[in-house]
């Protein structure tokens, strides 16, 4: 879900109509719609390479997970959310 917020957050102008608007008529907008649609299927293959590579019974499968841990924790990080030991 974050990652869906933060790409419609880079489409400056969903974030325009966003400012334009009350929020019942953002949420009844179908540019919104189509924006998350689009952004749902543009994503769509990198998400269908992670589930290969996670299901699979290869050493990938450990990769991911520490490839996916370090994301994580960096991120975590630059939002002040852990501490660093």
């Amino acid at each position: 879900m974050q990652g869906l917020i933060e790409r419609l957050l880079a489409d400056a102008d969903l974030v325009n109509q966003t400012r334009a608007n009350s929020k019942r008529q953002f949420m009844e907008s179908q540019d919104f719609y189509a924006a998350v649609t689009k952004a749902i299927a543009d994503n769509q293959a990198a998400h269908n390479t992670m589930a290969d590579y996670f299901f699979s019974d290869g050493p990938a499968v450990n990769g991911v997970i520490v490839a996916l841990a370090d994301a994580h924790y960096e991120a975590a990080i630059d939002q002040g959310q852990v501490g660093a030991d």
